[in-house]
């Protein structure tokens, strides 16, 4: 299956920058220009479009999304929904972030709870300042049973040697934390994911894990139908903003979040204080980030 996404000029630059070592000569009016990875063909039209082809088509194009903060387009119509539905509602923060942990959290949502975060105005954490996201997750963690995962970036990458994408490590700790809050609370409510890839992908990640829970719903801006995952996506912020703070502060390196040339300074100055051996404790040296790092370095010491 093909993915394509429209971007702006600045975003489809960026883009272009990124796979740049990647690049294919093409001869065709109608493409700017045409990267070839492992598994994965990466075409950009003149017309600003963005198609992603291959067995990391669908990887890819949800990693782009969450880089860029555009939602997936689902042809599906959500439905409309009570927000305050009891649940188990799960999302994850610091995927599209070339630096700082993975985490991911379930938090569930009742009748009672309900009542005491409504006048919190509980929503998706995109949209809500950095300081704001701690105010309301430390708030959000004395009335909402909730279970964290964070995976450090030595584990994610040791698990990402091993085999694992992204979507599969995602999948593993959403199963997770589902696991742990029901064991917890001593119920099995409804449970709601926020969709981060196609449905029939993550049900195939699962069958690798023992005894996981299956959502019964499984969306796309599922954050701004229930409020169990919109409860949940502000805590995995707050969780990952928190571990990236610490990380500045153990290795005396600003870290940015996100993935963009900022990022690639952080990362060369990080080198240099403390050699790239150590990245792997703090980054996700897999993106094409760790590559452009060590081509742009060799320029500025060559």
């Amino acid at each position: 299956m093909n993915y394509v996404l429209e971007l702006s000029p600045e975003k489809t630059n960026f883009l272009i920058d990124y796979y740049a070592s990647a690049r294919d000569k093409t001869h065709e009016e109608h493409i700017r220009a045409r990267f070839r990875l492992e598994g994965l063909i990466v075409t950009v039209y003149a017309s600003g479009k963005v198609m992603f082809q291959g067995k990391r088509a669908e990887e890819t194009y949800f990693f782009w999304c969450e880089v860029f903060a555009i939602v997936p387009i689902d042809k599906k119509a959500p439905k409309k929904t009570d927000f305050f539905t009891p649940s188990i509602g799960s999302d994850e923060s610091g995927v599209g972030d070339y630096f700082g942990p993975l985490t991911v959290c379930a938090v569930y949502v009742d009748e009672k709870t309900a009542k005491r975060i409504e006048p919190l105005g509980v929503r998706d954490s995109k949209t809500i300042a950095d300081k704001e996201v701690k105010r309301l997750a430390k708030k959000l963690l004395t009335i909402l049973p909730a279970s964290l995962m964070v995976l450090d970036n030595e584990r994610y990458n040791s698990l990402v040697e091993e085999g694992y994408n992204a979507h599969r490590l995602k999948a593993w700790l959403h199963a997770q934390s589902h696991k742990k809050l029901i064991q917890r609370i001593k119920k099995r409510p409804l449970v709601i994911v926020d969709k981060f890839c196609e449905k029939k992908t993550y049900m195939a990640y699962l069958k690798d894990f023992e005894n996981p829970e299956k959502p019964d719903r499984f969306l796309f801006r599922a954050e701004e139908a229930y409020a169990s995952v919109a409860a949940a996506s502000i805590i995995a912020r707050h969780a990952f903003l928190e571990e990236l703070a610490k990380m500045s502060s153990a290795y005396g390196v600003d870290f940015p979040k996100g993935a963009s040339s900022a990022v690639e300074e952080a990362g060369r100055a990080f080198i240099g204080r403390h050699g790239e051996e150590t990245l792997k404790k703090v980054a996700k040296i897999h993106f094409r980030t760790t590559e452009k790092m060590r081509t742009t370095r060799g320029k500025h010491h060559g």
